[in-house]
């Protein structure tokens, strides 16, 4: 099939707040596209309270990829970090670096009231490693992984905070909400760093997470984040089609996404393909395990 490739992030399919609405409410974020890519934070499936729903809408947004012959690839982020077992790729021959972002600090969400016990899984998974291994980007990501379920294994905490949207939990820990804003002005040079030591090549990262969408250029690198679909709001998205790289923005109209003006356009040396030794299709029945209950 033609069309372009879509990248979009931080879904959080399956919260009652400050997510998307449904998975058919994006359905025409993909049409005419022949290839859709998730990147992190898809569904709440570890979610105590929201895991029912978000599997529901995650095995709907599978259903409705197949049935328009969309091929669907997901990277788990660290709402969903068993979703799937794939967390970075490469498109362009190295060109193009996707991950969710939660690799750029080692607590995941510095401003999460898990972030002390994140960082000590995080410091305990890298801990397990051979020394030489430790500094791979795929250890980086393995060691994310691990840490970002730590979070969910507060139950008990989580359960109180279902109660309350991310900003009023924000508002009655206001040192979180510091510490956002913070993460936000240190972003850029954190993910410059990072695709720097880890994946020198690569011109344009896209990366999603923090929930602030931007572009920003470091040096020879362009950052792309494409936001959430909550607080702040204003989520964008990338099409990438005919050696060209958009980021477009994406609107709510009638219940529904879509794409709206072109905020910014990159052109690429070499086409689109994906190159990853992890990359292959997702199917829902992948992805049964995740949904069973924390």
């Amino acid at each position: 099939m033609n069309g372009p490739i879509v990248v979009i992030s931080d879904l959080h399919l399956g919260r009652p707040r400050h997510a998307a609405k449904s998975a058919e409410a994006l359905r025409p974020l993909w049409h005419g596209a022949r290839h859709l890519i998730v990147n992190g934070d898809l569904a709440e499936v570890h979610h105590p309270v929201h895991w029912p729903t978000a599997a529901r809408e995650t095995l709907k947004l599978f259903d409705m990829c197949e049935t328009d012959g969309v091929e669907l690839t997901l990277l788990s982020g660290n709402h969903d970090p068993y979703l799937s077992d794939l967390r970075h790729l490469h498109l362009a021959d190295g060109q193009v670096f996707i991950t969710h972002g939660d690799v750029l600090h080692p607590a995941v969400a510095p401003w999460s009231p898990a972030s002390a016990r994140i960082r000590e899984a995080h410091e305990q998974a890298l801990a397990a490693l051979k020394p030489e291994d430790r500094d791979t980007l795929e250890a980086r990501l393995s060691a994310c992984q691990h840490a970002s379920f730590a979070e969910w294994q507060q139950i008990k905490s989580l359960q109180e905070e279902a109660a309350h949207s991310t900003l009023l939990g924000m508002l009655i820990r206001p040192w979180a909400l510091v510490g956002v804003v913070a993460y936000w002005r240190a972003f850029p040079r954190l993910a410059e760093a990072f695709v720097r030591r880890h994946t020198p090549n690569a011109k344009y990262a896209l990366l999603g997470h923090t929930h602030r969408p931007g572009i920003w250029t470091v040096g020879q690198l362009v950052i792309v984040n494409t936001g959430s679909y909550g607080f702040p709001g204003r989520p964008l998205g990338v099409i990438i089609e005919n050696e060209r790289l958009r980021v477009v923005r994406i609107v709510s109209r009638q219940n529904r996404y879509r794409f709206d003006s072109t905020v910014r356009e990159y052109p690429l040396p070499f086409p689109a393909h994906p190159r990853t030794a992890q990359h292959a299709r997702h199917h829902p029945k992948r992805c049964q395990e995740p949904f069973s209950r924390p």
